[in-house]
């Protein structure tokens, strides 16, 4: 299968457009034909001037064709959810998930897109279990349709009388056309089987965090991304927190990097809705320090690059819920700084035993560079609120997802930065399906598969070290790409 080059040729016109084209344009001549006949019938002293007029009607006839040409050759590309969990549905083992998420986010996001006509009219969403499905479109309609009066209008594979289809994704991509858009939000170790197949098929990828967990994965997909034409973006939303986006141009003036410590962590009840994949598919390090990982390397792109990571874990309270996996994970990373060779550290940790507070998930930073220091707590924004109800008090983060309504009754959240990263996903991929953009400009700003391997290098690194015990070194090609690890 040869993809189409959707960064250098916008879609052909069918049949049927071009028809309907021909039709527009041999009305306009017939037109102008009929009014030049008038007007020679005219007086001839009036004839110079006519001639003018009708010569800028035909003209403005010939635009209105060519304007009709160019809207008729393009169409807003369709969109394909793959994954039918709490991040796309905000569905969780029967009703609306308990966490920030209980009206999911991927879903809305893409109906609230159709809704303002940046998206096509067909939006699907694909799981492994059918039979959940119903369910499914029924929280939809109430806690979307009906909250924000839009529509939730959606295909869903596999049928809703199938159990268990994990290759449902196969037959709903075949539903698609080359140019459309691929969502990824399913189980870290089955990223890479479906990102290659929507790349084979010359669709769009925006795939969570981390895209794969092994830089080999990594590499493929961004040089089969490359020769497919086709944009992958990993779905990063804090580069679109405007608060981290001050932060990271703010760094690159601080001078030198010197030291960079992060924390995330969610409540314990979260291992129950993950409980199905936690410590079997992924790790808490690749499912949470993946975010200020990205922020670091994002915010040090060019000027410094990590080159050996130690990993350690903290274990028991998973595993006495018979869940195979580590409680805490910390990684400590050495970075060396490109032009002074000077050498900075970073300790990212992250984890899922945390008690229930104010906020789902606590999350902060602290960067320190030869030039001055940042601090970010990111979970408090100085906005609480509380109700009479006990254990009600919170500290709220609408700019993250705003579930409020807009004063218009619709969506109000289109501000917010979970909400940004999809959108400007969307943007960039209609605008290398017209053809006004490349991949090259989208690597420049968006976080790409191709700009993003540094990322996958440390949390490889990570888990390697952790399972190993000792350091690991990353290699760098000569391009100053990450390509390999040595112990």
């Amino acid at each position: 299968f040869s993809a189409p080059q959707w960064s250098n040729h916008p879609p052909l016109l069918g049949s049927w457009a071009r028809r309907h084209i021909y039709c527009v344009g041999s009305i306009a001549a017939i037109t102008v034909v009929g009014i030049i006949f008038c007007c020679s019938m005219s007086s001839i002293p009036a004839k110079s001037t006519e001639k003018k007029k009708n010569e800028k009607k035909k003209e403005e006839a010939e635009n209105v064709t060519l304007t009709t040409s160019a809207s008729s050759s393009f169409r807003l590309p369709d969109a394909l959810l793959v994954g039918s969990g709490e991040y796309t549905t905000g569905y969780v083992k029967g009703g609306a998930s308990k966490s920030d998420k209980s009206k999911g986010v991927v879903g809305l996001v893409f109906f609230d897109l159709r809704l303002r006509g940046l998206v096509g009219k067909r939006i699907c969403i694909c799981g492994t279990n059918g039979t959940k499905f119903p369910a499914v479109r029924s929280h939809f309609a109430s806690a979307i349709g009906k909250e924000y009066n839009m529509s939730v209008e959606c295909e869903t594979f596999p049928k809703d009388d199938v159990k268990r289809d994990t290759k449902a994704y196969l037959a709903a991509m075949e539903s698609m056309l080359a140019g459309d858009i691929v969502t990824v939000f399913t189980p870290d170790d089955t990223h890479f089987e479906v990102v290659m197949a929507a790349i084979q098929r010359g669709l769009h990828v925006m795939c969570t965090k981390p895209m794969v967990k092994t830089l080999d994965q990594h590499r493929k997909i961004a040089e089969a991304a490359k020769k497919a034409g086709v944009l992958v973006q990993i779905e990063v939303h804090k580069r679109y927190d405007f608060i981290y986006e001050d932060a990271r141009e703010r760094i690159r003036s601080l001078g030198d990097f010197s030291y960079f410590v992060s924390h995330m962590s969610q409540p314990k009840f979260q291992l129950e809705t993950f409980r199905s994949w936690a410590g079997q598919s992924s790790d808490i390090s690749y499912y949470l320090n993946s975010h200020h990982i990205d922020f670091h390397v994002w915010a040090l792109q060019g000027l410094a690059r990590p080159v050996c990571v130690y990993g350690v874990a903290s274990t028991g309270l998973a595993k006495s819920m018979d869940i195979p996996a580590e409680d805490t994970i910390t990684l400590t990373v050495q970075w060396v700084n490109l032009k002074s060779g000077n050498i900075g550290n970073a300790v990212y940790t992250a984890s899922w035993i945390a008690g229930r507070a104010d906020v789902h998930s606590q999350q902060r930073f602290f960067y320190m560079g030869h030039g001055g220091e940042i601090t970010i707590d990111q979970a408090h924004r100085g906005y609480t609120t509380c109700t009479d109800e006990k254990g009600s008090f919170s500290s709220v983060n609408p700019l993250y997802m705003k579930y409020t309504k807009a004063h218009d009754g619709h969506f109000g959240g289109r501000h917010g930065y979970g909400y940004r990263s999809f959108e400007a996903f969307v943007h960039q991929v209609t605008s290398l399906n017209s053809g006004k953009s490349t991949l090259e400009q989208a690597d420049s700003y968006l976080p790409t598969a191709n700009n993003t391997l540094q990322v996958t290098a440390i949390l490889e690194a990570g888990r390697r070290s952790i399972d190993l015990k000792k350091p690991i070194t990353i290699k760098f090609d000569s391009a100053g790409d990450p390509e390999g690890f040595t112990s």
